[in-house]
């Protein structure tokens, strides 16, 4: 039998029932040390002081902003993350092939012994695992209330987007190392592909290319919508089906300076809000972190065999000819 691997959990996270976690772990729980965590800050101390004990592997149970967490504490020392994806969306573990709430998968990747390093961006220090969103996406995520969110859920997000929908967002001005400036009222970077599930935001982007592929929009609210989901229906931003309104880069670092009081979130988790007159770096830091991976990613989910579909497809390959014109 394999040793018990560290698992850092909550155990009054309220996620741990809605997804089954709870009843799952009872079933194979010759397979973990639980570890309790109080706060965000006390599960990075743990996870750092678990590798620095010398685990292998040390798991987490939550969505993207507790694998954030754990990665603070486990990125530069050479222990590999596990994941037990029990959030809400679970990007970051639909983008390794683990799924959303595929706890037998996510067993598998643990105990595999197959890792992957991913590179490990930074927002004024503070890093991210998958995506940073600066204007209206990170604003609806601020004004999402925990009694909202676990009343209703993902649909807390359509609810609030409304209400944002009415602000008028300010300009951010984005500066690249040579000098060159871009500016918009919505930049979402991604370390990956996928942006809130399953869609996919950046066709090309990679875990492990050193560089984060950046959209910038420039849009009033509804406009920006309408990218975003242009973006989706093609599979993500390309050179080629970039619109008038939406510039891509991909980066190293840049610096961002805005015009108004700007919001900003990393990995679905309100981070803060940027105010006239201060700056966010955003920079990649020296070291990677080593993510336990399965050997055989999850089938298909639902949305994925419906952009699957021909007609779909057709469709894709229409508005691409249309951006190139």
């Amino acid at each position: 039998m394999p040793q018990p691997t560290p698992l850092l959990i909550n155990p009054k996270a309220g996620s741990l029932f809605r997804s089954g976690l709870k009843t799952w772990l009872r079933n194979n729980r010759r397979a973990f040390r639980l570890v309790s965590t109080e706060s965000a800050e006390d599960l990075t101390a743990k996870a750092r002081k678990l590798a620095e004990s010398g685990e292998p592997v040390v798991a987490a149970a939550g969505g993207d902003g507790t694998l954030m967490c754990a990665a603070q504490g486990l990125v530069g020392t050479g222990a590999a993350l596990g994941i037990l994806p029990c959030g809400t969306m679970n990007v970051f573990a639909r983008e390794l092939g683990i799924g959303s709430r595929r706890f037998d998968i996510a067993l598998e990747a643990i105990q595999s012994g197959i890792t992957q390093e991913v590179d490990i961006f930074a927002v004024n220090g503070r890093p991210f695992l998958q995506m940073a969103g600066f204007g209206p996406d990170a604003r609806v995520i601020e004004l999402i209330t925990p009694a909202l969110k676990k009343r209703m859920g993902a649909a807390a997000h359509v609810v609030t987007g409304l209400k944002v929908a009415l602000e008028r967002p300010p300009l951010i001005t984005m500066t690249l190392p040579d000098g060159e400036t871009l500016q918009g009222t919505q930049i979402i970077m991604g370390n990956g592909k996928r942006y809130g599930g399953e869609a996919h935001l950046f066709a090309e982007a990679e875990y492990n290319d050193g560089r984060l592929d950046a959209a910038i929009i420039d849009q009033e609210n509804m406009g920006i919508l309408f990218e975003m989901l242009g973006l989706i229906v093609s599979k993500g931003a390309t050179r080629q089906n970039i619109s008038d309104f939406t510039k891509l880069r991909r980066i190293k670092n840049c610096t961002l300076t805005c015009e108004g009081d700007l919001s900003y979130h990393l990995d679905g988790d309100y981070a803060g809000t940027l105010h006239p007159g201060e700056e966010l770096r955003i920079e990649r830091m020296p070291h990677k972190l080593k993510v336990c991976i399965p050997e055989t990613p999850v089938a298909l989910t639902p949305l994925e065999r419906i952009m699957a579909h021909p007609a779909i497809a057709a469709m894709r390959e229409k508005l691409q000819v249309l951006n190139e014109l």
